[in-house]
């Protein structure tokens, strides 16, 4: 077992004024097992990076044991990212070189105005032009 660490700074000079934020370092603690994963994403076409369910798997991680994730676009070309649950989709735009994180096996959607609150099942990827590369990153207990 171990600790993962993380910590944001945010940093930004504005018309001559500095600006840092260094969020309070995170310490997720008992981490198990990290998998990091470098994947081309074709054009044209949808790629499920990863999946959670009650067994792990080839690209399948135990939903209860997510702790958490990071999809990283690693191109100039924006990618639409869908986290699916059973009853719901929720879509994001992962801008160039930015990333996306994740840090629950939870996810919330609404199709009849009664919001639940869902086990993620997979996460999907989708370019918006040329082909595109993803990173993730994810941390399990």
């Amino acid at each position: 077992m171990a600790n993962l660490y993380l910590t944001v700074t945010e940093e930004i000079t504005l018309d001559n004024n500095e600006l840092q934020k260094v969020i309070t370092p995170i310490t997720i603690p008992n981490i198990n097992y990290t998998d990091v994963r470098n994947m081309n994403c074709p054009s044209g076409s949808q790629t499920t990076i990863f999946s959670l369910g009650d067994l792990p798997g080839a690209g399948t991680f135990v939903t209860s044991s997510l702790q958490y994730a990071r999809i990283t676009n690693q191109t100039s070309t924006p990618v639409k990212l869908s986290i699916e649950a059973p009853t719901s989709t929720a879509s994001f735009m992962i801008s160039a070189y930015n990333s996306f994180y994740v840090s629950t096996s939870k996810i919330t959607g609404s199709i009849d105005n009664s919001f639940t609150l869902e086990d993620i099942q997979n996460v999907i990827v989708e370019p918006s032009g040329s082909s595109t590369t993803i990173e993730y990153f994810i941390a399990t207990t």
